[in-house]
């Protein structure tokens, strides 16, 4: 279990400078981050199965990155 929260930190810490650098809403992402971490660890315990889900919304924050209209090159 407590690998599992330190993986959920981690990846919420990392959600939230991601979305700073694409001047998206960090806040929003490190919830998503920490709501899948909650979800994920109450339904199974797994550690790969959190990775996996993490790397999911990573790639769900890509794709709304690429998708947004207001980009600017810097």
């Amino acid at each position: 279990m407590n690998l599992v929260l330190l993986i959920g930190v981690a990846c919420a810490i990392l959600f939230f400078r991601a979305a700073r650098y694409e001047r998206m809403s960090p806040w929003a992402w490190t919830a998503a981050s920490v709501g899948l971490t909650v979800v994920l660890s109450m339904t199974t315990p797994s550690t790969t199965v959190l990775l996996i889900g993490q790397l999911a919304l990573f790639g769900l924050m890509w794709w709304a990155n690429i998708r947004r209209q207001d980009r600017r090159p810097r």
